[in-house]
């Protein structure tokens, strides 16, 4: 079971965002992102490894989130989602995908930003077109 957030040690979460950084790099280019705005991580065993996994195995559909919304995207706009332009946006998709509802509560309670979880899950999900929509062709 994942701890609660308040109780993740700082290692952790540097871990964790280091990792999801990498990814963001790699995908946009983008390194004029906001290390203030980051997302707490929950700590599992191994997280990272399944963080890298979950970016390897979604690599195409990240990148296409990105191209079209992240920086430099044709329908990017920061100020509407700033999530699109953060690597913490791994972290999130990756939970969206795995543990939507426990994303949601975290969220909800720590963040206090549900219109921009909203309008990101709606990018991730629903904005990339019908071939990477929920795996629907």
């Amino acid at each position: 079971m994942p701890t609660p957030v308040d109780s993740v040690g700082e290692e952790q979460v540097h871990r964790v965002l280091e990792a999801a950084e990498r990814t963001f790099v790699s995908l946009t280019g983008h390194t004029g992102f906001d290390r203030d705005l980051s997302v707490s991580a929950e700590q599992q065993e191994g997280y990272v490894r399944q963080l890298e996994a979950f970016a390897d195995t979604h690599r195409d559909r990240l990148g296409q989130l990105y191209g079209k919304y992240g920086p430099g995207g044709k329908f990017a706009d920061e100020s509407r989602c700033y999530l699109t332009h953060q690597p913490e946006s791994v972290v999130v998709c990756e939970r969206l995908d795995t543990v939507p509802m426990r994303l949601e509560a975290v969220w909800n309670n720590e963040i206090d930003a549900e219109r921009t979880l909203d309008r990101f899950t709606k990018y991730w999900r629903f904005g990339l077109g019908p071939s990477t929509s929920l795996g629907i062709v």
